[in-house]
């Protein structure tokens, strides 16, 4: 082969080849180059989620409830706490300066944080020590801490801010109030059912890193803000409820009660200024709390005679000046099994349908019951919002237990008419009292009024839908009987008085059974005052040990939160007195 042969032999490799690595260097830079950046950042960036700010709950006036407040989470980077070397520029002999090395390594920057994080140096050392590229060394630790860390600038030390859950006032509503899990998110109460609203929407922050797994000086950060939660606005008056939850506190004390509830709802709106449970505590996710006035249920006793003389009322068969000739017992009854007595034995006595419902006679309840249908009688409880959940903002929420009539057998029809065999709440027992005080329509209660996102938009529940329960006619006359209760001398509820103010009232003293044990329920529902209606009240206390009649025990118990409730509420005493149906036909 020629010299000049050989050489275009040489061209034409060459330039193939030339060509090859242009084509290929034309793929990687031109055709793949986004996609191999793209993957390259993806191995050299770490991300990580911004929590967002969880929503405050807030009270009728705006008192926080339930608040974040910004902490942060202290990590060692172990590898690279390795490198660390702590120099200070120190003043020499000479008056000059020189940097002087003051230690190195997880020892060092042991010594340094242990008083700032309250741990002992030689454990912190000991928790530095390793091949993990980030490590929690403590949580939730306060802004101030936070800072004089950061000032330490100790190499390896690394942080994230996060929310701490806080409750500026205590126990105040805790039930209520609720809990969140150790990720954040609600776990009882409103906390978790106003979870979708409260908790907001994460961010994102991505960073480069470099092989040691440190951040790259420079290295190129996103970030997607986070979406705070929105602040919850309900309808109690903190205050209040403060106030109510040591009353009911010393009152299950003092009687020895297993425990009480008391509930305060505004009639008109159906808003639940008040429902305090006895021994609450801050909220614990260790150990969430019941709210036992929304998910216990009790039999009311006399409490329930209220019903029987709404429905006999609403009728037409008995009028409040009716009058009945009451025996102490009634023992001839179809299927009544054992004789149906008063509390106190009498003579037969002639009574109106208000002195019967004052005196809280159990015959003559009965009497009046027999005026209507049983399916009279359940249809009105089901307009008053028995067996079934009012709706309210909880979790767990008790229906109660009302049975339909063609289950009432035998000595249970009779029971009914004076508040035994069926169950309510002290959330439906208030609303019982607050459907009177409206006139007979109920408005279902509710704890949640309003809430608020970050950006100023303001929220508001799904109107609730009212039910006329009763006719205002029989709404007023049941009003005026209650009184009753609490203004004439052979009433139950005298104990329940409170000063300058007329009470419309209803005792309930329960006898019950539960596992083989005999358990009192001590009860007064109401409503304040009886001429303007302003509140509806129901206390309860469950197996009070002494003073175990509902006069004894549950009515200075609705006193006392009665009297605090109008004082904190401003609401006016009464100017007018009691103008009352006679209780007898001697009168």
């Amino acid at each position: 082969m020629t010299q000049a042969r050989r050489a275009r032999w040489i061209l034409v490799v060459v330039t193939v080849a030339l060509l090859v690595c242009a084509a290929r260097l034309f793929q990687l830079q031109i055709v793949e180059g986004p996609t191999l950046a793209a993957e390259g950042q993806a191995v050299r960036t770490s991300a990580t989620q911004v929590n967002p700010r969880r929503g405050s709950i807030v009270d009728a006036t705006g008192m926080v409830l339930a608040d974040s407040i910004q902490t942060y989470h202290i990590a060692v980077n172990q590898r690279n706490i390795r490198q660390y070397v702590h120099t200070e520029t120190q003043e020499q002999a000479d008056g000059t300066t020189a940097t002087v090395t003051v230690g190195r390594g997880p020892a060092e920057a042991a010594r340094q944080l242990s008083s700032l994080l309250g741990i002992d140096a030689v454990e912190l050392g000991g928790m530095m020590v390793g091949d993990q590229t980030y490590a929690y060394l403590k949580k939730n630790v306060d802004a101030v801490t936070y800072r004089k860390i950061r000032a330490l600038d100790i190499y390896g030390i690394e942080w994230e801010a996060v929310y701490q859950r806080t409750y500026p006032n205590g126990n105040t509503a805790a039930p209520l109030i609720g809990t969140v899990d150790a990720e954040g998110s609600g776990s009882s109460g409103l906390e978790a059912s106003m979870e979708d609203l409260l908790t907001g929407t994460p961010g994102e922050e991505a960073f480069e890193i470099a092989p040691n797994g440190a951040i790259m000086p420079g290295g190129k950060q996103t970030t997607v803000e986070p979406t705070d939660g929105a602040t919850v606005a309900t309808t109690l008056r903190g205050d209040l409820q403060h106030s109510v939850q040591e009353i009911l506190d010393n009152r299950v004390a003092e009687h020895d009660a297993d425990w009480g509830a008391v509930v305060i709802t505004d009639p008109s709106t159906g808003h639940i200024l008040v429902m305090a449970d006895s021994d609450s505590v801050e909220p614990d996710n260790a150990a969430p709390q019941t709210a036992r006035a929304v998910q216990y249920a009790f039999e009311p006793g006399s409490v329930g005679k209220v019903i029987t003389m709404a429905t006999a009322l609403e009728k037409g068969t008995v009028t409040p000046t009716t009058v009945f000739t009451v025996p102490y017992a009634l023992t001839d009854l179809p299927d009544q099994g054992e004789p149906i007595t008063d509390f106190h034995e009498h003579e037969t006595e002639q009574l109106t349908a208000t002195g019967i419902l004052a005196e809280s006679s159990n015959t003559g309840s009965v009497l009046v019951g027999q005026t209507v249908t049983d399916q009279d009688r359940y249809e009105m409880m089901q307009a008053l919002g028995l067996g079934q959940s009012t709706g309210v903002e909880l979790a767990g929420e008790s229906a109660g237990v009302l049975q339909t009539p063609d289950k009432w057998a035998g000595r249970d029809r009779y029971v009914s008419m004076f508040g035994q065999s069926y169950m309510m709440t002290a959330l439906q027992e208030a609303t019982l009292m607050a459907t009177i005080a409206n006139g007979g329509v109920r408005v279902p209660p509710r704890l949640v009024t309003s809430w608020t996102l970050p950006d100023g938009t303001v929220g508001t529940p799904d109107p609730v839908t009212p039910v006329q329960a009763m006719s205002a006619t029989t709404a007023s006359e049941l009003i005026r009987m209650m009184e009753s209760t609490v203004d004439t001398d052979t009433g139950t509820g005298q104990a329940a008085r409170v000063d300058g103010y007329r009470l419309a009232v209803k005792t309930g003293t329960a006898d019950i059974v539960v596992d083989g044990q005999s358990i009192v329920v001590s009860t007064v529902a109401g409503i304040v005052p009886a001429e303007s209606p302003k509140l509806a009240v129901a206390v309860v206390l469950y197996n009070p040990k002494v003073g175990t009649l509902s006069s004894d025990s549950a009515a200075p118990l609705f006193s006392e939160a009665v009297t605090q409730a109008v004082r904190s509420l401003a609401i006016p005493a009464s100017t007018t007195p009691a103008d009352l149906y006679p209780t007898s036909p001697d009168e």
